[in-house]
């Protein structure tokens, strides 16, 4: 019975630290490589890690998922896109000795 009492707030745990809600609007429209998502939402997704954000109808973001496929399960969504990860800054050569 204690497994059951610790399994619970394990699992609620895990789903709730699998999306992120933003109360933000995409003012400027929605980017470039956004994908509608199917007519009739999921029932069920892999678990994968591809991070989107999904978006409303009218474009405001309605959260980031970890997947698309898990975007568009929400109520809500309509759209996502690929969200894209800031690249680190390249290194910079050593500066050579002086002659």
């Amino acid at each position: 019975m204690k497994a059951a009492y610790l399994a619970l707030p394990a699992l609620a745990l895990m789903f709730a630290g699998c999306t992120y809600k933003y109360d933000t609007d995409y003012p400027m429209g929605l980017p470039a490589d956004t994908e509608s998502c199917p007519e009739d939402p999921p029932k069920m997704c892999t678990q994968d890690y591809r991070p989107v954000f999904g978006y409303g109808e009218e474009g405001g973001i309605l959260g980031e998922f970890s997947n698309a496929c898990m975007a568009c399960a929400q109520d809500g969504v309509m759209y996502t896109s690929p969200k894209k990860e800031a690249l680190p800054a390249p290194a910079s050569a050593p500066e050579a000795a002086p002659e």
